[in-house]
């Protein structure tokens, strides 16, 4: 269920699953998720599991989606002053963060100023270098104030014609041929990429997020690990690749994944597994 914050810069909308766990009493560890763009509060990509793991699993509505008004975090730095404004008001110390896509730079952003909140650092096919310009102008159109329509024709088309909708949006998101890829698809997998577009809405976020930048990771000093994707249209490895280089420790893991989707085929369980490992390693 959707809640709304009041915090020191402003309500911001979050969803809070209290984790399950048999083996002690004592509060679970809470996991941050910042979802990407376009990614609205009913969205989900697979990290409400967690739960099931003994993690609670925080995931707010970011500056600019949903009911989180854009005034609470316009750049990335002031977005991550909003995520310890948002653990403020909840009475939550820390937290391990997982930074999807475009919320990227608020994720590192929030790792660099704030590592006495931040305990571990869960990249996935995170942003963390400037958008190409003509990406931006396009983006800019189809998805500023004009995104209620854009996401309106998508869902339509998603309805008389799921498999063309799919394939063009896949497209966008992977560097090999689209209709192979969704050949490849099994019917679960289908599903998620359905659902993740019909529930896509940009808001007043998305803009936002193609201006977010951080200069400097350097400063980051928990441990980071870093999924992403060679065949990745949307955040090509290069973003991964200055993970690498500006942050101490850093480990990557490129995923074989047909696309930007990493939480989907034949090597998502490893995608889990992984995660599940580095996030459970902090609590040891």
């Amino acid at each position: 269920m959707q809640q709304i914050a009041e915090t020191v810069v402003g309500p911001i909308e979050y969803r809070l699953e209290p984790g399950q766990s048999a083996e002690s009493a004592a509060p679970c560890p809470v996991i941050l998720v910042l979802n990407g763009g376009h990614a609205s509060r009913d969205s989900r990509f697979g990290h409400e599991a967690l739960v099931a793991e003994g993690f609670t699993v925080l995931t707010p509505s970011r500056p600019g989606y949903d009911d989180t008004p854009p005034t609470v975090g316009k750049t990335a730095q002031a977005a991550a002053d909003a995520m310890v404004a948002l653990l403020d008001a909840l009475d939550i110390d820390t937290v391990d963060v997982i930074g999807i896509s475009a919320a990227g730079p608020t994720a590192l952003a929030l790792a660099s100023r704030r590592p006495d909140r931040v305990r571990r650092l869960v990249l996935e096919c995170a942003m963390t270098l400037p958008w190409e310009p003509a990406i931006k102008r396009r983006a800019s159109r189809l998805f500023g104030p004009s995104q209620g329509f854009t996401w309106a024709m998508v869902r339509g088309l998603l309805k008389l014609a799921p498999n063309l909708a799919m394939k063009a949006m896949l497209a966008e998101m992977t560097t090999l041929d689209a209709s192979a890829v969704l050949q490849r698809m099994s019917a679960e997998d289908r599903a998620f990429v359905r659902r993740v577009f019909m529930t896509s809405s940009s808001g007043q976020g998305f803009v936002l997020d193609l201006e977010h930048a951080v200069s400097d990771l350097s400063a980051i000093s928990v441990p980071v690990l870093a999924f992403y994707s060679p065949n990745d249209r949307t955040v090509p490895p290069a973003h991964a690749e200055r993970v690498r280089a500006e942050v101490p420790g850093a480990e990557l893991v490129s995923v074989p994944s047909d696309s930007h989707f990493i939480w989907i085929g034949p090597h998502s369980d490893r995608v889990w597994q992984q995660r599940l490992d580095f996030l459970r390693a902090g609590q040891a």
